[in-house]
């Protein structure tokens, strides 16, 4: 107030720098993660030298989804039977509907 004779400032300073998303960030990100599909996207941030929301973003922007492949089920042997009687009904709706697995949805 002394200074400019106001309470309202022009610039508001968060104290944070702001990061510059460059064509060749943008260029090096999705490629990083072509080159190695299991690198985490902070591992990525810190190769291109960027904050871990931009790595994000571009990742997002790109159509691309990181994710981890974990295994949280398996087969065992007395599924057979359960998967066979499946395949049996599976087949049975396709002969009496032949466009049935056009209808098939499945939601991961």
């Amino acid at each position: 107030m002394c200074e400019t004779g106001s309470f309202v400032t022009g610039v508001h300073d968060t104290g944070r720098g702001r990061s510059v998303r460059t064509p060749q960030v943008v260029e090096d990100i999705p490629q990083g993660v072509g080159d190695r599909p299991d690198i985490s996207t902070r591992e990525v941030s810190r190769a291109v030298n960027v904050p871990h929301s931009i790595v994000w973003r571009v990742l997002r922007d790109e159509g691309l989804h990181p994710y981890h492949v974990q295994k949280v089920q398996a087969l065992i042997p007395a599924d057979y039977a359960q998967r066979v009687g499946f395949e049996r009904w599976f087949l049975q709706q396709l002969a009496a509907q032949p466009d049935f697995s056009a209808h098939v949805h499945i939601h991961g």
